[in-house]
């Protein structure tokens, strides 16, 4: 997608949030002023026991508590997500089906053609859920002991060392992508479906790296089944305290947020939208969840809609610089 398109694309989503109240007045009479009328679907775009699914199961028990309204989540990985957000951009726009989504999202719009749909544009934001660091983890075997360590290996030889991602576009790609601008050096890409399956490739010393959200790579990192380097955000973690950020590692630039939230199609109403993310504040709220959320690194995030919409689109900006300053070409 080339700036001037994303230019126009972001102007549009601006207009549809300004008049979005108006548009859906009439489906928001039909809509019974936010009632859920049978149970809610999160359609994730990863597989199952992968962090975004970990995050949306916990979320979607509370919520079916608060609710009283059985929430199930449905894992229809591949494509870098965009199979999931297909089959929610063409459900029903009544607010039970939801796209559990994460930073991949931002991705799409750069890194697939002819998807039918606008990646963006198509969804409306209900809430982010979560904010999770990823941790640079690589195999006990190679001995490195600091990013530094990584880095030199990579520029001894160029273009040698590999790294994994949970999918093309995904925020573990971009995150390592963003790394090899950093520190300028070279890798190869090698995606997978999943993150699970990434980090079973580290373990076996069949990668070299993998830039894993902190729900995934934490227990392992503590089992010592891997060796972990830095930390993808501004902040240490207080799970794993002492280990750096990539600022603190000496790597400017190397920054990355990965986040995990819920998107439903444009026309949802609006009424069932604003229902949905007072909810998941309340859920969100909860010692229970945000000790949860906290054991595995992740910390809650919330949003309103308008504000979600905004950030989307500011995150999938910068998405598209990373993209392209890597030269990485469209599917």
């Amino acid at each position: 997608m080339s700036r001037k398109k994303f230019a126009a694309v972001a102007a549009s989503v601006v207009l549809l949030g300004a008049s979005h109240a108006d548009a859906q007045s009439t489906q928001s009479n039909q809509s019974t002023q936010g009632a859920f009328t049978r149970p809610i679907r999160f359609i994730g775009i990863a597989t199952a026991g992968s962090p975004s699914d970990i995050v949306g199961r916990n979320a979607g028990e509370v919520l079916a508590r608060q609710i009283g309204t059985q929430v199930v989540v449905e894992n229809r990985p591949g494509a870098g997500g965009t199979i999931a957000a297909t089959a929610v951009v063409r459900s029903e726009p009544d607010g039970h089906t939801l796209l559990l989504t994460s930073s991949a999202q931002s991705g799409m719009p750069w890194l697939y053609n002819n998807l039918g749909y606008d990646p963006i544009r198509d969804f409306a934001g209900v809430s982010t859920l979560v904010e999770v660091p990823n941790i640079l983890v690589v195999p006990q075997q190679r001995g490195w002991e600091s990013i530094k360590d990584m880095i030199a290996a990579a520029k001894a030889k160029p273009g040698a060392l590999n790294f994994g991602s949970g999918g093309t576009g995904s925020g573990t790609h971009m995150n390592s992508e963003k790394l090899l601008l950093a520190a300028g050096i070279a890798a190869t890409h090698v995606p997978y479906k999943g993150v699970s399956e990434g980090l079973v490739e580290v373990m076996a010393g069949r990668l070299d790296w993998f830039f894993s959200p902190a729900a995934a790579a934490v227990p392992l990192v503590k089992d010592g089944r891997l060796k972990a380097l830095v930390v993808s955000s501004k902040r240490r973690m207080t799970v794993l305290p002492d280990l750096p950020t990539t600022a603190e590692a000496g790597i400017a630039n190397a920054e990355y947020q990965f986040w995990i939230g819920l998107l439903a199609p444009r026309k949802t109403p609006r009424d069932m939208v604003v229902r949905l993310n007072g909810e998941l504040q309340k859920v969100l709220g909860t010692p229970e969840l945000r000790d949860r959320y906290r054991m595995i690194g992740a910390e809650p995030l919330h949003m309103k809609p308008e504000e979600f919409d905004t950030f989307l689109l500011a995150d999938a900006e910068a998405t598209g610089r990373i993209v392209k300053a890597a030269g990485i070409k469209p599917q």
